[in-house]
């Protein structure tokens, strides 16, 4: 963000014939945003047939030429290397992958993910700019509605497609400058989750100490249920790393106590039992409570029964009676 001048951005989404990508995707509607002067403008170009694209690709070529950088949703995954695919297809030399790119989904699943059903566009509307859609083409129909238009000559179906790509630039462009109002720390009001989102982000770009502070301060709001949880993890896993093993382990007991078979705080605290307060029997016991559940991953649960099959093995030979050696007189 700090590189990038909002007055040069362009905002990016494009809907295509298919969501596999390939040489036999096309993008036939591309839609762009961007700030001129103190207004937004809005172009959204229109394939109407494939002896189109070429002029669809120049034309997108010659806006984007000098542009400050791209803002997309999954752009660096699908839409940009689409593009840049039928660019190649069209001997066409632009390089949309050499320009800055802000790809929201990443950003958005570090800062909002926590408590989310998932990370679509249209769930952070909903839950994160508080804007719903209502009547909106679910984005799997967009692709038989356009050939469903090449087809019969149709042309009603496009503008609930045209719709459907300007609700995902308004989008695009407000969690944009939501998430600059976010990066600003501190910031009166911020909701906890916030807090939480952007502390854990912190701390995985190498800033442990104010991610801490921020998880810190996100669990005295009023975090509950999963967001709670993982705040309480991943300042664990802070304090362990800096060396504060009394801080980690009062928050994984914190934890068991509200859920006496938390799967990750569980298995660290009985790391911790085995390893450092030398008591095979307490880690034992934690680790068959969690092996109770049926929810584990088959990774997880693997891990446990390794781990099991050692204490067990261990507390053996603790309860062995020494032999005593004869002394000769």
């Amino acid at each position: 963000l700090e590189g990038l001048d909002p007055t040069r951005l362009v905002f990016l989404d494009t809907e295509t014939t298919g969501l596999s990508g390939g040489s036999g995707t096309y993008a036939f509607l591309v839609g762009l945003a961007w700030l001129e002067s103190d207004r937004l403008c809005l172009e959204q170009l229109v394939m109407r047939e494939h002896a189109e694209e070429a002029a669809l690709l120049r034309h997108l070529a010659r806006r984007l030429d000098g542009c400050g950088g791209l803002v997309s949703y999954n752009g660096k995954t699908f839409d940009v290397p689409l593009l840049q695919t039928r660019f190649m297809m069209k001997r066409l030399r632009v390089d949309l992958e050499g320009l800055p790119h802000l790809d929201l989904l990443h950003a958005s699943r570090r800062l909002w993910s926590t408590g989310l059903p998932d990370c679509r566009l249209e769930t952070l509307e909903h839950h994160v700019l508080g804007a719903p859609r209502t009547g909106d083409l679910p984005g799997r129909e967009i692709p038989e509605t356009y050939f469903r238009y090449l087809r019969t000559g149709d042309g009603r179906g496009l503008a609930r497609v045209a719709e459907h790509n300007l609700r995902d630039l308004l989008a695009l462009m407000g969690l944009t400058a939501l998430l600059a109002q976010a990066m600003e720390v501190p910031l009166e009001g911020r909701p906890p989750q916030h807090d939480l989102g952007l502390g854990r982000w912190l701390a995985a770009v190498g800033d442990p100490e104010a991610g801490a502070h921020l998880l810190t301060r996100a669990l005295e709001g009023p975090l509950a249920g999963p967001a709670r949880g993982s705040a309480m993890l991943h300042l664990a896993r802070l304090r362990r790393r800096s060396g504060d093993r009394a801080g980690a382990v009062a928050l994984w007991q914190q934890l068991l106590q509200e859920d006496p078979s938390h799967p990750e705080a569980g298995e660290e605290l009985a790391k911790h039992l085995e390893h450092r307060s030398r008591d095979p029997r307490g880690a034992l016991d934690l680790v068959e409570r969690i092996l109770a559940r049926r929810d584990l991953t088959r990774a997880r649960r693997q891990s446990l029964e390794s781990r099991h099959a050692r204490l067990l093995r261990q507390i053996h030979r603790n309860q062995q009676p020494t032999r005593n050696s004869r002394r000769c007189p």
